[in-house]
């Protein structure tokens, strides 16, 4: 039911909520401490996102009722969905007289695991009402039918002109969730679909795009016409379509079967997979489920065979452990105070993006990296990005400094870095984040 294919075009454009619109920051990664005078480059004054936001922005797409497949063995599926640390999944409203498929869901739900499940147009008020009262410890909301446009319905458009309303209704007029329940609205898989919903924002509170980059890096521009299959480009098909409907991402990812024209290596996915997060996060989509948890082999198609961050035998590919890293270093529940970081970021910063964010502790996380391609997806050969010189310059007091640099491999190396007012550093192909507690902190 929820098919992650490559293959799909990418779907959205630029998502901007008003004039706000986050910064592609750039990316740094530690040789030392020097210093340097660059008085002749300004400070700039940038305002932090809750670093906790982005461990809320992460979901994954599982198939808990895929009972021929590794799904089927739920004490590993718990234990990958509570080591990584993920808040979010995505499944569907499978309609059956297993009550495993509840009483695993619920269970996830006990741990702090949430679930959005996507609807089909042929089921019943009846069943879309009473759906949430047999998980309630998992409800999350609903999406609406999955890539409709590519099913066999000739009249797809209408069907979900008459659904969609119907779906609004039954949700959000039922007591037992007492507002609390959120709607997704329709993927889409190619660009003519779009104006044929246009303007029925009215009946989702989340716009929705399928947005996966063919095998390319996260940030890439786009591989035809007008950026087609970038971030921007999908989410403009969303914004003509859908005004500025808040957006999420609900199926996105890699696949690492190399015999697949779309496959990448494991290293390679490692290193685009927090980036795809970051990524996402500076064009203002709310939410984005990786597809998907466990490589389902064959069970749906062979495009889809190997898009899990876990492989078929239950063990982790690289990107798995980059996911949990990024969740590891972000967390930090409650509200922080988003106060305006002055700093100065000078040096070689072409393609270097970056996101700040703040904890609740009051430290700042200068997240950076270099968006560029690591893999030439249509030659099937590595391509080795240079690290790139940066300068970091705060103007005040530093109680403290910490590198924490990714590797291919998923996993971080932190060091302790003596505080000056201008930190050299260098930014690679890898995520690297600057863990900054100033004075007053």
């Amino acid at each position: 039911m929820l098919r992650g294919r490559v293959t799909k075009m990418a779907a959205s454009g630029r998502r901007q909520h008003g004039k706000e619109k986050l910064r592609p920051v750039r990316a740094v990664t530690w040789v030392g401490t020097i210093l340097l005078v660059v008085a002749s480059l300004p400070l700039s004054a940038e305002k932090p996102i809750s670093a906790d936001a982005i461990v809320d922005s992460i979901g994954i797409n599982v198939h808990l009722h895929y009972t021929d497949t590794p799904y089927n063995n739920f004490a590993l599926v718990q234990s990958l969905l509570t080591g990584l640390g993920v808040r979010h999944i995505r499944d569907g409203v499978v309609d059956t007289t297993w009550d495993e498929y509840y009483k695993r869901h619920n269970e996830l739900g006990r741990e702090g695991i949430h679930c959005i499940f996507v609807t089909a147009p042929a089921q019943s008020d009846t069943l879309l009402a009473t759906y949430p009262s047999k998980m309630p410890a998992s409800f999350e909301g609903y999406e609406a039918p999955n890539e409709y446009n590519q099913a066999n319905d000739p009249h797809w458009d209408d069907t979900l002109k008459s659904f969609l309303p119907r779906l609004y209704r039954i949700t959000k007029k039922n007591p037992a969730l007492a507002g609390r329940s959120i709607v997704v609205g329709p993927s889409l898989t190619q660009p003519d679909a779009y104006p044929k919903l246009a303007g029925l924002q009215q009946y989702f509170d989340f716009a929705n795009i399928h947005n996966y980059f063919g095998g390319r890096n996260p940030g890439t521009g786009g591989w035809g016409g007008g950026g087609y299959g970038s971030i921007d480009w999908n989410l403009q098909l969303a914004h003509e379509a859908w005004g500025q409907t808040p957006i999420m991402t609900t199926e996105t990812g890699y696949t690492t079967d190399l015999a697949n024209k779309q496959g990448i290596p494991e290293s390679v996915e490692a290193k685009y997979m927090p980036r795809l997060i970051l990524e996402q996060l500076l064009h203002h989509v709310r939410r984005t489920y990786i597809y998907e948890l466990i490589d389902v082999g064959p069970k749906v198609s062979k495009n889809d065979a190997a898009f899990g961050l876990v492989r078929n035998d239950g063990s982790k590919k690289p990107a798995y452990t980059a996911l949990q890293s990024l969740i590891k270093i972000a967390r930090s529940p409650g509200q922080p105070v988003l106060e305006d970081l002055p700093y100065r970021l000078s040096g070689n910063s072409s393609n270097v993006h970056h996101l700040l964010a703040r904890r609740v502790d009051g430290s700042y996380l200068f997240f950076f990296w270099i968006e560029k391609p690591s893999f030439d997806v249509d030659s099937k050969k590595s391509i080795t990005v240079p690290l790139q010189d940066l300068a970091f310059t705060y103007p005040g007091k530093i109680r403290s400094l910490q590198l924490m640099a990714f590797g291919p491999d998923g996993s971080y190396v932190t060091r302790n870095i003596k505080a000056g007012p201008t930190i050299a550093l260098q930014a690679s192909d890898c995520l690297s984040v600057l863990k900054i507690d100033t004075e007053g902190t």
